[in-house]
C-alpha cells in the first residue's frame, strides 16, 4: 500500500512537471511568434527607411542642382544689371555733353544772327 501511494505521488509529480513544461513550451512558441512578427516589422521599416532616404537624397540632389542653376542665373543677371547701369550712366554723360554742345552752338547761332542783323542794318543805312 505504501508502495502504491509512493508511486502515485511520483506520477502526480511528473504530471505536474509535464504540465509546467507544456505551459513553458506554449509560452516560448508565443514569444517566438511575437519575435518573428517584430523582426518582420523591423525589416519592413528598414526597407521603408532606405526608400525614403534614397528619395530624400534624390530630392536633395535635385534641389542642389536647381540652387546652382539659380546662382548662375543670379550671377548673369547681376552682370547684365551692372552693364546696363554703366550703359545708362554713359548715355546720360553723352546726353549732357550733347546738351552742352547744343547750347554752345545755339549761343554761336544767336551771335551770328545778331551779327547778320547788324550787318544788314549797316548795309541798309549805307544804301
Amino acid at each position: 500500500r505504501l508502495l502504491a501511494l509512493a508511486t502515485a505521488l511520483k506520477i502526480d509529480s511528473f504530471t505536474e512537471v509535464k504540465e509546467m513544461i507544456d505551459k513553458m513550451v506554449a509560452e516560448l512558441k508565443t514569444q517566438q511568434a511575437d519575435e518573428v512578427q517584430h523582426r518582420d516589422w523591423c525589416i519592413d521599416e528598414m526597407a521603408l527607411n532606405k526608400r525614403e532616404t534614397a528619395a530624400a537624397y534624390d530630392k536633395k540632389s535635385g534641389l542642389e542642382a536647381k540652387i546652382a542653376d539659380l546662382e548662375k542665373t543670379i550671377t548673369g543677371l547681376t552682370s547684365e544689371i551692372d552693364a546696363t547701369t554703366k550703359s545708362i550712366a554713359d548715355s546720360q554723360e553723352q546726353m549732357k555733353r550733347a546738351s552742352e554742345v547744343r547750347e554752345a552752338e545755339n549761343a554761336d547761332y544767336q551771335q551770328t544772327i545778331v551779327d547778320h542783323r547788324l550787318t544788314q542794318a549797316i548795309l541798309t543805312k549805307a544804301l
